[in-house]
């Protein structure tokens, strides 16, 4: 699958319950690689508390003590931040790094997405070391978004956009199909026992008007067809 891929990379996260809500979010979205750099000592009851339901991705954490003892293994890499600094590099969206990234995924290609501190963030020296910067917009001048929820926004905008819903192709019907099926609809109210108030093409018009509305495919007006077909015939 593409999110395996993709990873997540936590540097020096300080409370186990923050982890434990990490690794939530990570299992709820199907991303399987976490990486934790520095960290406290996780493997707590809050880790699993926080983390209910995934449980298999908390035991299977990989685990460095610095940052560039597994920057090298990726080929891209895109730093998190909430401050604005000075030489600022363009700054995206999460959705806009989804989509981003989906033009760089080969089978073999290797992603990973840097959070930093609880407390303060990504040092300037790691940023330094991204491709891409990226922050989650937000209604005010200083958000203050919770470490498991940027890593949720995310793996949501990820998920989104890497597994999306194929898009359905429509075969939509011509003209020449539409007109056809009116013109049955027409010879088919003629053969009812009633007579319409203001005539047949009015009457039809009224379909026109419903159906026209509608992205009719060919396969619906071969249904439509057939059921005033058998209309006209009785």
């Amino acid at each position: 699958m593409i999110l395996d891929q993709i990873h997540f990379i936590i540097v020096e996260p300080q409370t186990p319950g923050n982890i434990g809500s990490i690794c939530r979010a990570c299992t709820n979205m199907g991303v399987k690689n976490l990486i934790l750099v520095n960290p406290v000592e996780y493997l707590v009851d809050d880790t699993f508390r926080f983390g209910w339901g995934s449980e298999e991705l908390i035991r299977r954490i990989r685990v460095v003590q610095h940052l560039s003892e597994i920057a090298g293994e990726m080929n891209i890499l895109i730093g998190t931040t909430n401050r604005k600094r000075e030489n600022q590099w363009p700054i995206y969206s999460p959705k806009d790094i989804a989509v981003e990234l989906n033009c760089y995924l080969t089978p073999s290609t290797q992603i990973g997405i840097l959070f930093g501190r609880e407390n303060n963030g990504l040092t300037n020296e790691e940023l330094a070391l991204c491709n891409y910067h990226s922050t989650i917009p937000s209604a005010t001048e200083y958000p203050a978004v919770n470490l498991s929820q940027a890593v949720m926004v995310y793996a949501y905008e990820l998920f989104q956009t890497l597994h999306s819903t194929p898009q359905y192709h429509w075969n939509l019907a011509t003209k020449l199909e539409q007109e056809r099926l009116f013109e049955l609809i027409g010879e088919s109210v003629e053969t009812l026992p009633f007579k319409t108030r203001n005539g047949t093409t009015a009457f039809v018009n009224l379909f026109r008007r419903v159906l026209g509305r509608t992205k009719l495919e060919s396969r619906d007006v071969r249904v439509l067809y057939k059921l005033f077909g058998l209309i006209k015939k009785k």
